[in-house]
């Protein structure tokens, strides 16, 4: 037991030789070499106007200039805006009328200059070129017919592309016959009057056949469709009359319409244009008062503020009403009591006040009242010493006088 309990109480063996060499001497820490670099140049969020009153009157008026520019610009973008509105509703007008009215008009239905001829009077005045005058008519009294005929041209020539290109034409037909039937035919053909085929050969919008009873002087209205070019309309009794005669049978006008495959079209995209150009002059109206009146725009117009004043200073006028003078600088401080003036004349009244020496009897009640004379001093130390030692040098008094006034 006691061999055993050395072996455990042995103590053990530590590390051999020297030990580890540590870092010797202060610990190495990189500082800033040299001055820290401060800014280069001014800041650039510093308005320099700040500092220079010059400087902040020539922003001030560089800013000025350049809001009366922007005013300018603006302005005319506005006025350009509206002009715009203005010239695309005109198209836009014009096209309508252009398309939903009638454009050129041949023939003339007002006047029937033969109305009270006998045939032998309207083949003597046909004989003597009275007929002259009515040579736009489309009728039959100047020739020995039972027709009527024009060269027509409708603009403009265009390719054949159906009911897009077509061309409405309004035709108006007035009857002078005075026996026989009145059925007729009118149809718009393609090229010069000459050898025409029948009218059942056209197409079946571009003719149309009439009957109806009309007696003398009545009139029907029909409608034919054509395509743009050189055209001869052709109207024909269905019955020819038995013994024609230079006496008028029948009388016609023609009312062209414009082609709409244009108008409508045209007129619809101007619409459009106006619409846009009426919302971007709305824009720049909107910013131009927004540059112009910061404030909001007044309620009233100079002209109205203008006579409203007039208007009420006349009526204080006749009222008597007595006119209160307000000063120019509405910003000014007004301060209650004496001026200035009055307040720097104390001092001098003080000192070239005139004592009275008249003398008073003792009966006088003037020996227990102070005269006029020695009330104006205190008055005057009274109004001065409202005033604080600023006004009162600026005034002109010396700062031995103030004292003397503070104290006495």
């Amino acid at each position: 037991m006691a061999s055993g309990s050395r072996r455990f109480m042995q103590p053990v063996a530590g590390p051999s030789g020297s030990p580890v060499s540590g870092p010797s001497g202060a610990p190495r820490v990189a500082g800033p070499s040299g001055a820290p670099a401060g800014p280069s140049g001014p800041p650039k969020d510093v308005n320099p106007a700040q500092f220079d009153p010059l400087a902040e009157i020539e922003d001030a008026r560089a800013r000025r200039q350049d809001r009366e520019e922007r005013l300018e610009t603006l302005e005319k973008k506005r006025n350009s805006a509206r002009t715009n509105v203005y010239l695309f509703l005109a198209i836009t007008v014009i096209l309508g009328i252009f398309s939903f009215f009638p454009g050129p008009i041949h023939g003339d239905v007002s006047d029937n200059p033969q109305a009270q001829m006998s045939p032998n009077e309207a083949e003597a005045w046909v004989r003597d070129g009275g007929d002259n005058e009515y040579r736009d008519k489309i009728w039959d009294g100047s020739t020995n017919a039972s027709s009527a005929h024009m060269n027509i041209y409708i603009p403009p020539p265009l390719p054949d592309m159906g009911s897009t290109t077509a061309v409405r034409v309004d035709v108006t037909f007035f009857s002078y016959r005075n026996s026989g039937s009145t059925d007729f035919k009118a149809g718009m053909f393609d090229g010069e009057c000459g050898v025409l085929p029948a009218h059942e050969s056209l197409h079946a919008d571009s003719w149309h056949l009439s009957e109806e009873d009309l007696g003398p002087g009545e009139s029907v209205e029909f409608t034919l469709y054509t395509q743009p070019g050189k055209k001869c309309i052709l109207v024909e009794w269905v019955e020819p009359v038995a013994n024609p005669g230079t006496l008028a049978t029948m009388d016609v006008e023609v009312a062209i319409y414009w082609p709409r495959m244009f108008t409508v079209p045209v007129g619809l995209i101007t619409f459009v244009m106006a619409g846009f150009a009426f919302i971007g002059a709305q824009k720049t109206g909107k910013v131009y008062k927004g540059l112009k009146y910061p404030e909001g725009r007044p309620e009233k117009k100079v002209e109205e503020e203008v006579l409203e004043a007039a208007e009420a200073e006349q009526r204080g006028d006749q009222l008597g009403v007595p006119e209160v003078e307000t000063p120019e600088d509405a910003d000014a401080v007004v301060v209650e009591g004496p001026s200035l003036a009055e307040a720097a004349a104390s001092p001098e009244q003080d000192d070239s006040a005139p004592v009275s020496e008249e003398p008073t009897t003792e009966d006088s009640p003037l020996e227990a009242e102070p005269s006029a004379a020695e009330e104006e001093p205190e008055k005057a130390e009274n109004t001065a010493a409202a005033w604080t030692d600023e006004q009162l040098l600026g005034a002109g008094w010396s700062q031995e006088q103030i004292d003397a006034m503070r104290n006495g």
